[in-house]
């Protein structure tokens, strides 16, 4: 059962890797005070990084710890995933994407850290 979980983890981050840079979602505001972070915490739009990988990947904390580190946010990284955030144009400094191809690169060490 834990296989087929990790195959579809994997299959959903390779998904999300092809669709990530045409649609800008999975996106995070960069340098957040506090505040901001703990506002976010009761929005529907916003999942932190640790519960959004869980979901999809469902992996240990210490490999979620991994996958964080390399997709370049923190643990507790509230994650826009329901919609585009500054049009998806990059204009908009403040906004930062999800490093998928560092996620995915990582995700072999993540698997290995929860077992």
């Amino acid at each position: 059962m834990r296989k087929i979980a990790v195959l579809v983890g994997t299959g959903v981050v390779a998904f999300a890797m092809t669709i990530a840079p045409a649609s800008a979602h999975f996106c995070f505001v960069k340098n957040m005070n506090e505040a901001a972070v703990q506002g976010m915490g009761g929005s529907n739009g916003f999942i932190p990084f640790h519960d959004l990988a869980r979901q999809i990947t469902g992996l240990c904390d210490d490999g979620i710890m991994i996958l964080a580190d390399a997709g370049g946010v923190g643990w507790s990284t509230p994650i826009h995933a329901r919609t585009v955030m500054a049009g998806g144009s990059g204009s908009n400094r403040g906004i930062g994407h999800l490093d998928f191809a560092g996620i995915d690169a990582a995700f072999p060490a993540a698997e290995a850290a929860c077992q």
